[in-house]
């Protein structure tokens, strides 16, 4: 007898895992979805997802409670433009892109007039999309390199001297890509990388590695066994760089580079010589899904990160790495706040804190304690009446082991390399959110001032979050001028570290101005907002 057609539900759930298992984004899986079921982008991009209207209120009511979202709204907002619809605010728009992890323009099926653009003929693409196509096949041309690179922010003149500190050469490497960076098209900047990454292979860079060192990486190339510790440092060397870009520059700056350094270290773990060098691969390994699953965290894609703790976790249990499990946990920690599920933070910040007194490591306490006092306000926000005096005392109780931890931790503690950007800064930082959550506003600005000064600038997205806390509490003191001021830095600096998650941030804020949204600083900030493409 043959089998009963599947439903439209059971169609539609295989449909989405499969696409996602294929590696579709969620963009692509919701084009496919409108394609074949002929659905609007809000009704496409929910049912990628496989969400209802209910548990898409759901969510959005976790996230921002003082606003609740109905299905009937949702409804009315789906059936746009339709006589049945309403037209959703761009503010509603920029959070359903959240909770679907897209574009806030992917919502909108607006009309398309992009035929009267003169340059947008075959003859005037081609030429751009044949140097797109050559990039991503990493066979870019001498020619085609050169004639993009003439454009390109010049050097000092002269060649930079042989032997000058390798952290100096990195910052200018930095500030040059910046200014690049800035003047080139996102794809245009994809092809190059991949073709300079192929051709930085063979470049006369390499000659500056002495002879023992070239020997070395030609022999690992040819047997993997060979491997050994000064194999391993070069590759945590990468790693470190990788770290200080992404602070610098955003997440998508290192994506391709990290899963690179991740597939690379995981096919020399079966090969490792001693069981020292194993165990030493798998802590680089862990570190290394730690950091891809924080380069994911920053680009919203929250169920990648997700998947990369995890992984982190196990490699770090493998190599019996206490200091690496407390750093993976603490960052986990981290991502279950900020999707909304507090009571995962404070689980996850426990389990940092234990496997950090393991450890012997007074920094990796106390930052585990910073990031569960973040859960502990979290939880606060959304505790009853009757138990909110005990998660402000978890959460203060939290903070003062934090600071009293930090300032005993010793030079040669095990967690330093790991936590190289906390310090000061960013304890005052966590200790101005979590005022903001008591609903001590003038505490949180004094404690905001004083984090800004602390900070190193070089941790761009640090110093932009810290002003967004410093805007909140002069929005809740009812100073607008301050707080559109500090929105406006928050947003200049989205323009150095491009990281998603804070561009939505910066948007987030400036929500929370609508009501003076008619007053002559806020339609000054929405100017900034727009010159820097946060908003339209």
């Amino acid at each position: 007898m043959p089998r009963a057609p599947r439903s439209v539900k059971q169609q539609m759930d295989a449909f989405s895992a499969e696409l996602r298992e294929r590696g579709f984004t969620w963009a692509e899986v919701a084009a496919e979805f409108k394609r074949r079921w002929r659905l609007n982008s809000r009704q496409g991009f929910r049912e990628a997802h496989r969400l209802t209207q209910a548990k898409v209120c759901h969510l959005w009511n976790e996230y921002w409670p003082n606003e609740p979202l109905t299905t009937r709204k949702l409804g009315s907002w789906e059936a746009w433009p339709g006589p049945t619809g309403n037209e959703p605010p761009i503010a509603g728009l920029n959070r359903l892109a959240r909770i679907y992890q897209c574009r806030t323009a992917d919502l909108v099926d607006g009309e398309d007039h992009r035929d009267a653009d003169e340059h947008n003929t075959p003859a005037v693409r081609s030429r751009g999309r044949a140097l797109v196509a050559a990039g991503a096949a990493g066979s870019l041309g001498p020619e085609d390199i050169r004639g993009v690179l003439a454009a390109l922010p010049t050097l000092p003149a002269g060649p930079v001297p042989f032997g000058s500190p390798r952290d100096e050469e990195y910052d200018a490497l930095v500030q040059a890509l910046a200014q690049w960076a800035a003047t080139m098209k996102r794809r245009d900047v994809l092809a190059l990388i991949r073709a300079a990454a192929a051709a930085a292979a063979a470049s006369p860079l390499l000659a500056r590695l002495n002879d023992d060192e070239l020997d070395r990486l030609a022999l690992i190339a040819a047997e993997p066994s060979r491997v050994d510790e000064a194999t391993v440092d070069h590759i945590d060397a990468v790693l470190h760089h990788c770290m200080r870009q992404e602070d610098t520059l955003g997440p998508q700056s290192v994506l391709g580079t990290v899963l690179a350094q991740q597939h690379l270290v995981r096919s020399l773990i079966p090969a490792a010589s001693t069981d020292e060098v194993r165990d030493r691969l798998l802590s680089l390994l862990a570190n290394i899904c730690r950091f891809t699953a924080w380069v994911l965290f920053n680009l919203n894609d929250f169920n990648g990160a997700n998947h990369y703790y995890e992984q982190a976790k196990l490699a770090a249990h493998q190599a019996d790495d206490d200091a690496m499990n407390s750093f993976v946990l603490a960052n986990w920690s981290q991502l279950a706040t900020w999707r909304g599920d507090p009571r995962q933070g404070v689980e996850y910040a426990l389990g940092a804190l234990a496997w950090g007194q393991r450890a012997n490591s007074k920094l990796l306490v106390s930052y585990a304690c910073d990031v569960g006092a973040r859960a502990y306000s979290a939880v606060l926000r959304r505790s009853a009446r009757s138990d909110r005096h005990k998660d402000h005392a978890r959460c203060m109780t939290s903070l003062d082991q934090a600071r009293h931890e930090l300032g005993h931790a010793g030079e040669g503690d095990v967690g330093a390399k790991l936590l190289y950007f906390y310090g000061d800064g960013q304890y005052l930082s966590t200790r101005t959110k979590c005022l903001l959550d008591m609903d001590d506003a003038q505490t949180a600005v004094e404690m905001a001032g004083r984090s800004l000064a602390r900070i190193d600038p070089a941790f761009v997205r640090n110093m932009a979050f810290s002003r967004l806390d410093l805007a909140r509490g002069h929005l809740r003191l009812r100073s607008i001028d301050e707080a559109c001021e500090q929105i406006g830095e928050a947003a200049r600096l989205t323009c150095k570290n491009t990281s998603p998650r804070l561009a939505r941030s910066v948007v987030e804020v400036r929500e929370t101005l609508n009501p003076w949204a008619r007053t002559r600083q806020v339609a000054a900030l929405d100017e900034k907002l727009h010159t820097f493409q946060l908003i339209a």
